[in-house]
């Protein structure tokens, strides 16, 4: 896509594990050609709340750039950014930022943030999570895989991923290869162990026959060597 694409929904999501503890943001906008921008991002120490609008501002700086078709929808699963991002901040803003009972707003530098990037006739939509929704899902993928340490964007820099290689028109079976192969790499980086089970899931079922003779084999880029008689490491096959 480009500058003059139209923009016809968005959709985002926020991840944390501990709450407080590492989160992640994610955000999807489809664009009237059926192109497609993924960003996403991590924090080491936030809670699920700041993930969830720390989300909503990026994808909502984003489309600050672009077009956006009439009654524009940002779908997300959080009634908490919807209820602050509709209601709440009306009152916040007219008691000087304050609770009803007088205390300070939570993530108040976060609902300033997104109340500034307010977008005319942006209509902010709930949608159930974990329902099978296809966006919802996507957009919790990515935010779940940052929270964990893991980018499924390609390693272009945020601001050039409207051309990184999850545009819609990279086919699902190529976008799942990227995942794995990018899922592949920080296993090796880290030296984890995996288990044979494991294993079979990160590489296929495919592979399974070969896992299950407890030998080493190469796959794509990636030798699998067994180890301890019960798991096995991955190691980069040399160029």
């Amino acid at each position: 896509m480009n500058r003059n694409s139209i923009a016809i929904e968005a959709a985002t999501d926020g991840a944390c594990s501990g709450n407080p503890g590492p989160g992640g943001w994610g955000g999807l906008i489809i664009f009237e050609d059926n192109s497609e921008l993924e960003i996403g991002g991590s924090e080491q120490n936030t809670t699920n709340n700041r993930m969830e609008l720390t989300a909503a501002i990026k994808t909502l700086e984003k489309l600050k750039t672009y077009k956006l078709k009439e009654n524009f929808k940002l779908r997300t699963d959080s009634k908490y950014v919807i209820e602050g991002y509709t209601k709440w901040i009306i009152n916040w803003k007219r008691n000087g930022w304050k609770t009803s009972s007088g205390k300070s707003v939570q993530n108040l530098d976060l609902w300033q943030k997104i109340d500034q990037l307010r977008i005319n006739g942006l209509i902010m939509e709930y949608v159930k999570g974990h329902s099978g929704d296809k966006q919802n899902d996507r957009v919790d993928k990515i935010a779940t895989n940052y929270s964990k340490g893991i980018s499924i964007l390609s390693n272009l820099k945020e601001d050039e991923s409207s051309v990184n290689f999850f545009e819609k028109n990279a086919p699902a079976e190529i976008q799942e290869l990227f995942s794995r192969n990018e899922l592949i790499e920080k296993f090796e980086e880290k030296k984890y162990l995996l288990t044979s089970s494991e294993l079979a899931d990160l590489l296929g079922e495919e592979n399974h026959s070969k896992i299950k003779q407890y030998f080493p084999f190469e796959w794509r880029n990636w030798r699998l060597i067994p180890k301890s008689e019960k798991y096995w490491i991955i190691e980069k096959k040399e160029s």
